[in-house]
């Protein structure tokens, strides 16, 4: 009875004891955790940690609180910064300075290693992104974005923005890591930028709605400043991908582009500035050019639309090979095509000319075709004229065959042939080599 007494004397001991423990260390966890609360954090002191530490400007502070949990940090109301010479800016936002726990005591410096901000936007200079690698790669800081509008911009012109964005901003064992989830043309988008300090920067955008995935590898810079990558880009059944190099224009090599109207290579050059210019070769193995024209047709002439503004600006040199031949010039809002050769040995030879779109914009056209008059002989066709995409109207104005020019009634009647045998219901057809060949081939008949 007596050695039973004295157990549970001694595990009440024990108890005790291990109680004693228990008070001590949650008294100590709670002084260390909860004094931070009755500092007092001044804005300057905020201000000052920030700019000396990380270069980072912060301002327009209303109001300054501690929390413990879940771990210590400090929330910051009403606040602006941007981060040095403006690489990164955020506006609106709540800020919350997680503090490291080793250092909460020390009131009078600030030691933190990450930066969450909920709320507000925040503004990116893609120009400037190597800066920002740079500068979390040496101050090894985070910075996580919540319920944040996320806007792209390029040398301060407006790129895109992404709303309601979740992003993750950071540098690791000399590797930068940026990732966005947010909401972009009232879709899902989920961006991943993996930087390898060795090899480059691998950047992949995914818009599952849309079904658009695209792969952006951009490697280091080398001793000369050649910046080499390559780009894989699917948007629904369109496949596009290049290698590229970048000194001062982006030149093409081993490209390639697939959908439903095309198949082809493609390399060439694209200038950038002063302003945006292209010279590419084309080499198709499959090219739906009716398809293609019936879409050019809908879109630049018959509907109503303020899509012209892209062809504007675009001006340079589409040049193909092996189907057909030749160039195409976009040059100051007009499109030329120069020196088109279609048909077995390149029988027929075309130029054009678009210089006006919508309803009554016209296709201005020269057409030289070569026809076989017997085993040894053969006839040339000339024909001048133009082209009403809107009405899939066709006028010839000038014809001559075999060096006989033919006058405007003869024209006309020639005219009305070419509009039932090829033309139709489709000004595709134009396109229909058998239905151009069997016209052409019975023409003197």
């Amino acid at each position: 009875m007596i050695k039973k007494f004295n157990f549970i004397i001694k595990k009440k001991i024990v108890y005790k004891y291990f109680f004693y423990i228990f008070v001590f260390f949650l008294s100590i966890f709670f002084t260390y955790f909860f004094t931070p609360k009755f500092f007092n954090y001044p804005s300057q002191l905020i201000e000052e940690s920030l700019r000396i530490n990380n270069d980072i400007n912060i301002k327009n502070i209303k109001k300054i609180t501690y929390k413990a949990f879940p771990t210590p940090r400090l929330k910051v109301f009403g606040s602006n910064f941007n981060i040095k010479e403006n690489i990164l800016e955020i506006d609106g936002s709540e800020i919350e300075i997680i503090l490291n726990p080793g250092n909460i005591l020390n009131y009078k410096k600030l030691f933190y290693n990450k930066i969450k901000i909920k709320g507000g936007s925040t503004k990116i200079d893609i120009s400037k992104i190597n800066q920002l690698i740079n500068y979390l790669k040496k101050n090894k800081i985070k910075i996580f974005l919540n319920k944040n509008n996320l806007i792209l911009v390029k040398n301060k012109k407006f790129l895109l923005e992404i709303n309601d964005s979740k992003t993750e901003i950071s540098s690791a064992d000399n590797k930068f890591n940026l990732s966005i989830n947010g909401i972009f043309l009232n879709h899902k988008i989920n961006l991943l930028m993996d930087g390898k300090s060795n090899e480059g920067n691998s950047i992949i955008v995914k818009i599952p709605k849309l079904d658009i995935l695209s792969n952006i590898f951009l490697g280091n810079k080398n001793k000369f400043g050649f910046l080499k990558g390559s780009i894989n880009i699917q948007i629904l059944n369109n496949f596009f991908q290049f290698n590229f190099t970048k000194e001062k224009n982006i030149k093409i090599n081993k490209g390639f582009v697939r959908n439903n109207l095309i198949n082809s290579s493609l390399e060439g050059e694209v200038e950038l500035q002063p302003s945006f210019l292209l010279n590419l070769t084309f080499e198709p193995t499959k090219l739906n050019i009716e398809k293609l024209f019936t879409i050019i047709q809908k879109k630049y002439f018959i509907d109503k639309t303020g899509k012209l503004e892209i062809i504007k600006k675009i001006n340079g040199t589409l040049t193909f090979k092996k189907m057909f031949k030749g160039n195409v010039v976009f040059e100051n809002g007009k499109i030329l095509f120069k020196n088109i050769k279609t048909g077995i040995n390149n029988s027929m030879i075309f130029d054009a000319k678009i210089s006006e779109f919508g309803n009554k914009g016209k296709i201005h056209f020269n057409i030289l075709k070569t026809i076989q008059n017997g085993k040894n002989a053969s006839k040339e066709i000339k024909i001048s004229g133009f082209i009403v995409p809107s009405t899939s109207k066709v006028v010839f104005e000038k014809l001559l065959f075999d060096n006989e020019d033919y006058k405007k009634e003869k024209i006309k009647n020639i005219e009305e042939k070419f509009k039932i045998e090829v033309i139709q219901k489709s000004l595709s057809n134009i396109f229909n080599e058998v239905k151009i060949n069997n016209f052409f081939n019975n023409f003197s008949n």
